[in-house]
C-alpha cells in the first residue's frame, strides 16, 4: 500500500461507458469496474449527490481516487504537469483538487461512497502499485469523467450515517466505538491538508505498530492485514462523504496514506493510523 507515498506517477487511458441510474435519497448510482489495468464506467455524469460503486474484477488491489481538474484545464495539461512533477521540477499543481471516491478493496469485492460532485472535469485513477512497483495509473488505469449540467439548487444532503469520523492533521476521531455489522460512515475532512481513510482487517496477533514497521521497512514478509475493506480516497479540506463497510468482531486499522505537504511522507508516518477493536 505504498501507493500513496507520492501522487506524482500518473498517466492516461480510456474506458467504455456504463449508464448511471438513480438510487434512493436522490443520489445517482454509478459503477466503475476495475481490472488490470483499466476502469469501465461512465464518461459523463450530472452534478449532485452521487453514489460511486467500485467493483474489483481484477486480481490485484484497486481503488478509484477522483481528481478534479481546474477550470479550463485538460487531460493534456494534466499530463504535462505530471511530467514536471515526476521529474522533480515542481509539486503537484494547485489546480488539481481531490474529490474522494471509493478506497482500496480486494479482488472480488465492491465498495460504495456517496458524495456531491460539482460540475467540472475529473479523472478517476488508481495509484496502487503492481508487483513491479509501478503504480497502476502508469499502466493506463485512468478514466476521464465530465460532470456536466445545471448544478442542483440547495446543497443535497448526504445519506444518514450510523457513525461519523473526523479527519485532521493527523488523527481519526470517531463519534462512538464501531460495532459489528454493516455501517454507513460519514467522513468529514477538517484538514487543512487532503486526507483519506482506508479500512483494513488486521491479521490475528498483528498491530498498528506491526503495519507501520512493515510499510516503512520495505514491505518485507507477510502483510499484517487480512483484507482491505474500502473507505474514502483523498479529499480536500472541508469535503465530506459517506461509505459503507461491513465489520465482524476483530481488530482493524484505519489509515491515511496521503503524502504530507511538508515532507512528502505518508500521513501514517506522522501518526495518522489507528487500531480499532470491533465487538
Amino acid at each position: 500500500m505504498s501507493h500513496r507515498r507520492t501522487l506524482v506517477r500518473l498517466a492516461l487511458t480510456a474506458a467504455t461507458a456504463c449508464a448511471p441510474r438513480a438510487v434512493d435519497r436522490g443520489a445517482t448510482l454509478v459503477t466503475f469496474t476495475a481490472t488490470e489495468y483499466a476502469f469501465q464506467g461512465p464518461d459523463t455524469l450530472a452534478p449532485g449527490l452521487t453514489t460511486l460503486r467500485l467493483v474489483n474484477h481484477g486480481k490485484e488491489l484497486h481503488h478509484a481516487s477522483i481528481f478534479k481538474l481546474g477550470e479550463g484545464k485538460t487531460l493534456a495539461d494534466f499530463q504535462a504537469a505530471m511530467a514536471d512533477v515526476m521529474s522533480g521540477k515542481t509539486p503537484p499543481p494547485a489546480w488539481i483538487s481531490y474529490a474522494g471516491g471509493p478506497n482500496a478493496i480486494d479482488p472480488g469485492d465492491s465498495s460504495t461512497v456517496t458524495e456531491v460532485l460539482d460540475p467540472g472535469h475529473y479523472l478517476v485513477l488508481c495509484m496502487i502499485p503492481a508487483a513491479d512497483g509501478q503504480p497502476h495509473v502508469q499502466k493506463g488505469m485512468l478514466h476521464p469523467l465530465v460532470v456536466t449540467g445545471p448544478a442542483p439548487g440547495p446543497a443535497p444532503a448526504l445519506p444518514a450515517a450510523d457513525d461519523t469520523v473526523k479527519l485532521s492533521d493527523y488523527d481519526f476521531v470517531f463519534d462512538k466505538p464501531l460495532t459489528a455489522g454493516t455501517h454507513t460512515v460519514r467522513v468529514d475532512n477538517l484538514g487543512p491538508q487532503p486526507h483519506e481513510i482506508v479500512v483494513a482487517e488486521l491479521a490475528p496477533g498483528r498491530s498498528a505498530a506491526d503495519f507501520v514497521k512493515w510499510e516503512t521497512g520495505g514491505e518485507k514478509g507477510p502483510l499484517p492485514a487480512n483484507r482491505w475493506l474500502g473507505g474514502v480516497a483523498g479529499m480536500d479540506n472541508g469535503k465530506s462523504a459517506t461509505f459503507t463497510v461491513t465489520l465482524k468482531p476483530g481488530n482493524y486499522l484505519v489509515i491515511c496514506f496521503w503524502p504530507d505537504a511538508k515532507d512528502g511522507k505518508p500521513h501514517f508516518v506522522h501518526g495518522m493510523i489507528k487500531q480499532v477493536t470491533v465487538s
